[in-house]
C-alpha cells in the first residue's frame, strides 16, 4: 500500500464497535479498580515500584534481550551514575507517571499529543549512545523505514498522522470508548513509526501513562508482562492490523477493521488476564500460603526464620505499615521477638522505618517472585 495521506488511518475509531469489544473495556475498569480497593496504600506504593522494574524488564525482553531483575531492583535502590536502557525506562516511567497524573481530567487528547509521544522517546532514550536524537519525529525526506513487509509511512506524513489520531481519539467523551481508543492508538502508533528506532518501547510506555490518566491503575499491573508472555502472539496482531481492507464486510476505510479489532480485544484480554493475576495473588489465604513457602526456602530456613512469622507478615502485607509494637506481637515470640524483626529485615521482607517505631512491608524480588508466580519470563 502507497500511503499519501494522513486519512490513510480513516475511520481512526470504526464504528460500531462490537459489544464484545465495549463489554470488555468495561470489566478491565471494573478490575482494576478491585486491585485499588484491596491493597492498603504502602502495600500499592511498594507494588508500584516493584512493577517498574517488571514493565522495564518485559518491554525489554519483548525486544529480544534479557536483563537481571535483582540488578534492576538494585538500581532501583541505589541508582548508579551511569545507566543502561533497561534501568533507564524505570526512571522513565516514574517521571512520566508524575507528569501524566497532573494532566487535567477534561483534557484527554492530551496522551495523545505529538509532543507527549516525543517527550516519551526522549525520557526513554536520552544519554543512549546508539540513539539519535532523542524524542525527534521523523521528518527527513531520507527517514524513511520499512520493518519487515511493513513500510511505514512517509516521513512527511508522521506529524500530520499524529495530530490526525489526537484530533479524532482526543473528542472521544464515553469512558468505555477511550480505554478502546487508548488501545487503538497502540497499533496506529506502532504503524505510524513515528522515530526511526524505539518505536516500540516508546508505543508500550505511552500506553501505559494512557491507562494511568485514564484511572486503570496499569502501576498495579502490567501490559507489558502479559504482551512478554505473548510476544508472538503481540506480534502477529500487530502485523495483521497493518492489513488492507478484505473485500466490502471488512470495513470502509483502507485498512482492516477486522483485524483492527482483533487486535484491540487481543490487548484487553491481555489486561484482563493481568489484572486477575494480580487480584489472585493478594487474597489472604493465598498469600499467607505462598509466604510461609517463601520463608520454608533453604535460605531463610537456615538463617533461623520462623514459619510462624508467615501470618505477620501477610498482615503486614494486607495492611501495608504498622506499628512495630504491634507487628511484635503478631510474630508470637516474646523475648524473641527482635530477633525476628532483625532476620525479617536483614532479609529485606520488611522495612523498620528510621525515627519512627514503625514498620513496613517490602518485595524484594525472591519474595516476589513467590507471592507472585511466574512474575517474571526467564527465558527468550
Amino acid at each position: 500500500m502507497i500511503i499519501t495521506s494522513k486519512h490513510f488511518l480513516d475511520p481512526v475509531l470504526p464504528e460500531p464497535l462490537p459489544g464484545s469489544i465495549t463489554a470488555a473495556a468495561d470489566q478491565i475498569s471494573e478490575q482494576s479498580q478491585l486491585i485499588s480497593s484491596r491493597l492498603a496504600a504502602v502495600t500499592a506504593k511498594k507494588l508500584s515500584d516493584l512493577l517498574r522494574i517488571t514493565n522495564a524488564y518485559h518491554s525489554n525482553l519483548i525486544e529480544g534481550y534479557l536483563a537481571d531483575v535483582h540488578h534492576l531492583q538494585k538500581a532501583q535502590l541505589n541508582p548508579p551514575p551511569h545507566t543502561d536502557l533497561v534501568v533507564r525506562h524505570m526512571r522513565a516511567q516514574q517521571t512520566l507517571e508524575q507528569a501524566v497524573s497532573s494532566f487535567p481530567g477534561n483534557t484527554f487528547g492530551e496522551i495523545f499529543a505529538p509532543e507527549l509521544i516525543s517527550q516519551v522517546h526522549h525520557e526513554l532514550f536520552d544519554g543512549e549512545p546508539a540513539m539519535v536524537d532523542p524524542g525527534r519525529l521523523r521528518a527527513g525526506a531520507s527517514e524513511q523505514v520499512q520493518i519487515g513487509r511493513h513500510i511505514a509511512p512517509p516521513a512527511s506524513l508522521v506529524l500530520p498522522m499524529l495530530q490526525h489520531l489526537q484530533h479524532h481519539f482526543g473528542r472521544i467523551q464515553d469512558p468505555r470508548r477511550q480505554v478502546v481508543a487508548v488501545l487503538a492508538n497502540h497499533h496506529r502508533l506502532a504503524l505510524i513509526h513515528p522515530f526511526l528506532d524505539g518505536n516500540g518501547r516508546t508505543t508500550r510506555m505511552l500506553t501505559h501513562l494512557q491507562l494511568a490518566y485514564l484511572g486503570l491503575k496499569p502501576e498495579v499491573w502490567s501490559l507489558c508482562r502479559g504482551l512478554a508472555y505473548q510476544r508472538t502472539d503481540y506480534y502477529r496482531h500487530l502485523a495483521l492490523a497493518d492489513r488492507p481492507r478484505e473485500g466490502d464486510y471488512d470495513g470502509r476505510g483502507q485498512l482492516s477493521r477486522r483485524h483492527f479489532f482483533d487486535f484491540i480485544e487481543f490487548l484487553l484480554d491481555v489486561s484482563a488476564a493481568q489484572i486477575q493475576y494480580i487480584l489472585e495473588a493478594i487474597p489472604p489465604l493465598q498469600l499467607h500460603q505462598r509466604v510461609m513457602a517463601t520463608l520454608a526456602q533453604p535460605q531463610q530456613h537456615s538463617s533461623g526464620m520462623k514459619l510462624s512469622s508467615a501470618q505477620a507478615i501477610t498482615v503486614l502485607f494486607e495492611q501495608g505499615s504498622m506499628p512495630l509494637d504491634a507487628f511484635k506481637l503478631l510474630l508470637g515470640l516474646g523475648d524473641r521477638a527482635d530477633e525476628e524483626v532483625h532476620r525479617l529485615s536483614e532479609l529485606g521482607l520488611i522495612n523498620c522505618l528510621t525515627g519512627a517505631p514503625v514498620v513496613e512491608i517490602a518485595l524484594p524480588i525472591y519474595f516476589a517472585e513467590m507471592i507472585f508466580p511466574q512474575l517474571h519470563v526467564h527465558t527468550i
